[in-house]
Formats: structure tokens, C-alpha cells, sequence
């Protein structure tokens, strides 16, 4: 399975630290987290709906990663949970598998990819592709 993030370059890796340094919707502090996207489309979406910056001053060492799971399957949660974080951190602990495909929350038909770095299976993920990434202007309202 292939699987797209997209993150600022000193973040380009498969850790999950910025994931157990600060949480995320899915997952507490401590605990971490590849938040990945089924699509390279969606993984720009979702970074772009977080960021509250002008277009015009973005860092310019966005990247964006290719990721092969080496795994065809992930487990799946169909339908957003009143309390991601506490499904997350519950998968998380559990080990069952080591990718989770979750409703977007901004494309509600479409899914993203969370991975746990700590299971075993995750020896298996490998970046395929890196390449550097420029956001659209047209993402931003002209002023």
C-alpha cells in the first residue's frame, strides 16, 4: 500500500515524533504517529486546512513523501468516532496492526493513513519518493 505525507523537510522521516511531541486528532502526547494520506491530493488538503499563514510568507521546505507500507491491508475505521484521539491511542496500544485507514475530516469520502512506527510490521515501511513541494497560490484568497 502506498501512502503520502506531506511535512516540512527536518520532519521528513518515519519516527512519528512531531506526532508523541505535540498529539493530533488522532493520537495524545507521548504516543507516536505517522498521519499519512491515501492520496497525494488529500495529503495536501490536510496539511493546507491547519495552516493559518499568507501563502506569500510559506517556509519553502515543504516536502512531499511517497511511503510503501509493504502491507496491501490496513485496518479501518469507516465512520469519524466522537473521540479520535482515544480510538488512536487505543490502536495505538492495542499492536493489532500497524496501519489504520480513517475518514477524513475534511473530505469525509476519502481516507487517511495512520501508521504506528512502534509495530513490528513498521520495519517494513520505506520513503519511495521525496521531492520538494510548492503550494498552489490559488489556495489562498488574494488579499
Amino acid at each position: 500500500m502506498r501512502i503520502w505525507r506531506l511535512c516540512r523537510r527536518p520532519f521528513a522521516d518515519l519516527s512519528g515524533d512531531g506526532a508523541r511531541l505535540y498529539g493530533g486528532r488522532w493520537n495524545s502526547p507521548g504516543r507516536p504517529m505517522i498521519y499519512a494520506a491515501e492520496t497525494a491530493a488529500l495529503a495536501v488538503l490536510e496539511v493546507r486546512v491547519h495552516l493559518d499563514l499568507d501563502g506569500s510568507v510559506l517556509p519553502d521546505d515543504y516536502v512531499l513523501m511517497a511511503i510503501d507500507t509493504g502491507h496491501g491491508v490496513a485496518e479501518e475505521i469507516a465512520q469519524a468516532p466522537a473521540d479520535p484521539c482515544a480510538v488512536g491511542d487505543a490502536w495505538l496500544a492495542s499492536g493489532r496492526s500497524a496501519l489504520l485507514r480513517v475518514p477524513s475530516f475534511v473530505v469525509a469520502e476519502s481516507a487517511n493513513a495512520l501508521a504506528n512506527p512502534l509495530h513490528r510490521d513498521a520495519a517494513k515501511f520505506a520513503i519511495v519518493s521525496l521531492r520538494p513541494f510548492a503550494f498552489d497560490a490559488r489556495l489562498w484568497p488574494s488579499p
